[in-house]
């Protein structure tokens, strides 16, 4: 059997500065289970140049991308389609566990949108195999006997994955799965190892993606990471995390959880593990600003065990908007939170949300807060309801824009009070800072060294 596993990447204005480039963190995943099945198996990647091997012809194809590459992945699926016509396509990824109905269309067997590398295991053991040893001639089942094993087995692979059926003309729709505890799986990097001098996080090179927990235990409105596992939270283990990151070979380590301490406790697991394994590597975590605030007397442990940088959602100055985004904390925090970090020299990306009901003096007072906590590195996204969370589904009829490419927070998708061209030119007046950002200069010479 031969599998391609392909990123499937919609291209937005970032991709022309690409201040962010990462492996295909979900495809290594696959690919290591494929590999303890001895199952032969390729990660395509245009991003990288990963291209499909000459005359291989695949039984497989998995096609994952995020929220902005829909309509690229149903594409991609039928273009497969046309070139191997007995192929099997399935999408799986975070965009396709929470929006299913979107790919149970024409060109596509299966859905995946279990949270769970065993579940997919079980499937490819069974599902697959059943499926390609009995359509053969006409896409039809070989004999009765053939059909009726297949459905004798099919309660083996219907969890957390949805399935074409060709004699029906339907979707079968599969088990909802919720993970109870962590798998011990780490993603192969055989493939990051050749691609890591091309990853990046602005001025960081040779950055590896890591994850250690699943889902997210805070209710933010706006964001779709606390839907997955059905709601259910996993916290990383420690000990385990940072055994996985010693073992990569790379300058940086980005662990992607949504916030790496949840708790006071949980910082100080990682301080232990880290003293004991003596790490010696530099991260990129996400982390609250009321986090950072209630346990300032642990930053400095915290870096000196190699967190180096932190990503913290602001969102927004206005109080009233943090309430309305459910964030959990109040704005009065976050210059504290600057300069805890300024002190023990941990670097900061600060996130920012404009509304589209903003006037001219929003975006005011939004420069003027940036300006005044003397921030070197930001980001300000427009807010965009999420297909899949409550809040699309509330403001669904208030859209203005239906592309998914549009999806990228850099665009109204939603009817702004301003003017559509005043409300942009205010938008990217508001980065005119980063213009004077030493880590953008920094990733500027870099790409122009180049």
């Amino acid at each position: 059997m031969i599998i391609f596993l392909e990123k499937v990447r919609e291209k937005t204005i970032f991709s022309f500065f690409e201040p962010i480039v990462t492996e295909p963190l979900e495809l290594m995943y696959i690919q290591a289970i494929l590999m303890q099945e001895k199952i032969t198996s390729y990660i395509i990647d245009d991003k990288f140049k990963l291209d499909k091997p000459n005359g291989a012809i695949p039984n497989l194809v998995i096609l994952t991308g995020y929220n902005v590459s829909e309509n690229l992945i149903v594409s991609k699926a039928k273009a497969y389609k046309n070139k191997y016509p007995t192929v099997k396509i399935m999408v799986s990824g975070v965009h396709a566990q929470l929006n299913r109905e979107a790919f149970r269309t024409k060109g596509i067997d299966y859905v995946y949108f279990s949270q769970s590398l065993e579940t997919f295991r079980t499937f490819i053991k069974t599902a697959i195999d059943l499926e390609l040893d009995y359509e053969k001639e006409d896409n039809k089942y070989i004999s009765n006997k053939h059909k009726n094993n297949k459905e004798d087995k099919s309660n083996y692979f219907r969890k957390g994955v949805d399935i074409y059926d060709k004699l029906t003309d339907s979707w079968q729709l599969g088990q909802d799965e919720v993970l109870i505890k962590s798998e011990n799986i780490s993603p192969d990097r055989l493939v990051f190892n050749d691609i890591k001098s091309q990853t990046r996080y602005i001025d960081k090179t040779q950055v590896a993606l890591v994850k250690s927990s699943h889902g997210c235990p805070y209710s933010c409105s706006f964001c779709y990471c606390r839907l997955l596992n059905n709601g259910i939270y996993l916290k990383p283990d420690y000990k385990r995390l940072i055994s996985e990151i010693k073992e990569i070979d790379s300058s940086y380590i980005w662990v992607i959880d949504d916030s790496l301490f949840i708790a006071r406790e949980d910082a100080l697991d990682f301080i232990n593990n880290a003293k004991n394994e003596y790490l010696n590597k530099s991260l990129i975590i996400y982390l609250r600003a009321d986090f950072i605030v209630e346990n300032e007397d642990l930053m400095s442990e915290l870096k000196s065990w190699g967190i180096d940088e932190v990503i913290v959602g602001f969102e927004s100055e206005d109080e009233s908007m943090l309430s309305e985004y459910n964030k959990g904390q109040t704005a009065n925090i976050y210059q504290k939170a600057v300069n805890i970090l300024k002190k023990e020299a941990i670097e900061l990306t600060a996130l920012f949300i404009v509304d589209p009901a903003y006037e001219i003096k929003d975006f005011l007072r939004l420069y003027k807060y940036i300006k005044k906590l003397d921030l070197d590195l930001y980001t300000i996204s427009i807010m965009t309801p999420l297909k899949g969370t409550l809040d699309y589904e509330l403001r669904k009829h208030e859209l203005i824009e239906t592309d998914p490419r549009k999806f990228d927070f850099l665009h109204l998708v939603l009817k702004s009070k301003l003017p559509k061209w005043l409300f942009y030119s205010l938008f990217y007046l508001c980065h005119l800072r980063l213009i004077k950002s030493k880590r953008i200069r920094k990733m500027i010479r870099g790409n122009y060294e180049k």
